[in-house]
């Protein structure tokens, strides 16, 4: 019990920080875009375009999470079907 106990806390924390990930990637997408319309004058396209690139880096970052996820459990149903 004290492994699946774990297990599960690991699970919720890597959940967390993909969570942030994706939230971060937008923010700083967000950022940068912003910057570069204040310096270049270009409101609001500069902004909008990194905002997006934001949105795809983010969830890049649930899509590695999600099969990294995936691959553990099936080593884990392996490991338990093995024994």
């Amino acid at each position: 019990m004290k492994k699946e106990t774990k297990q599960y806390i690991r699970q919720v924390a890597n959940a967390s920080v993909v969570g942030l990930s994706v939230a971060f990637a937008i923010f700083i997408g967000l950022g940068i875009g912003y910057w570069l319309d204040s310096r270049l004058g270009t409101w609001p396209w500069l902004t909008m375009i990194f905002m997006i690139f934001g949105i795809i880096a983010g969830y890049r970052n649930y899509y590695r999470f999600a099969k990294r996820q995936q691959k553990e459990a099936e080593e884990e149903k392996r490991g338990f079907g093995g024994s």
